[in-house]
């Protein structure tokens, strides 16, 4: 006897509609534009990221610094819609 796949699940999605509702990949496509997709998401979580440590490191720095004039930021924001 075979392990039940995907497709043995009763709450497997069968249609397309389904489908994109349960964040699963529709058969087929044009597998260019699923990497384009990918590398936009990673890029916006990597900006994300990059945004939450500088907003980290300018705290500590006006923490360490209260007096003196606040300094322009090191990171510059790369726009990438």
């Amino acid at each position: 006897m075979t392990a039940p796949g995907p497709r043995d699940d009763p709450g497997h999605a069968t249609d397309a509609g389904a489908r994109a509702a349960a964040g699963e990949a529709a058969p087929g496509g044009d597998p260019i534009e699923h990497l384009w997709n990918a590398a936009h998401e990673f890029l916006a979580a990597a900006r994300a990221v990059i945004d939450a440590a500088d907003a980290v490191v300018l705290d500590q720095q006006r923490k360490a610094s209260a007096p003196r004039a606040p300094r322009a930021p090191r990171l510059r924001r790369i726009d990438v819609d």
